[in-house]
């Protein structure tokens, strides 16, 4: 009877902290997310008032022209994007690691 604190003070240190390690993760992959969303969805509506502000063939094609620039820009976004993710995919990993270690750590000898 006496044993289940004993057990519940051995195991939940490292639960608390695995569980504040997945809260931290998720938080920071949501704002990454949501950044990134809000870029997107910025850029979007732009590019609908542009579209709204044409009047003539001559405006048509300037817009259409300016179409590359926008290309090349949600392409360079697309790619930081990817690299910020690719970044947060490994400091993930690491502190997955460090957490795993620390945690096995002290079960087996604290």
């Amino acid at each position: 009877m006496y044993q289940m604190p004993a057990l519940w003070s051995q195991w939940g240190a490292p639960l608390r902290r695995t569980n504040q390690l997945v809260i931290e993760r998720v938080e920071q992959w949501a704002t990454l997310r949501m950044d990134s969303l809000k870029a997107y969805v910025d850029l979007g509506v732009a590019q609908f008032k542009v579209a709204l502000k044409v009047t003539d063939p001559h405006g048509l094609r300037e817009v259409a022209d300016s179409q590359f620039a926008v290309l090349s820009f949600v392409g360079h976004r697309m790619l930081d994007d990817a690299w910020t993710m690719v970044e947060w995919n490994a400091d993930n990993y690491r502190q997955a690691d460090q957490a795993t270690r620390r945690n096995l750590l002290d079960l087996l000898f604290g």
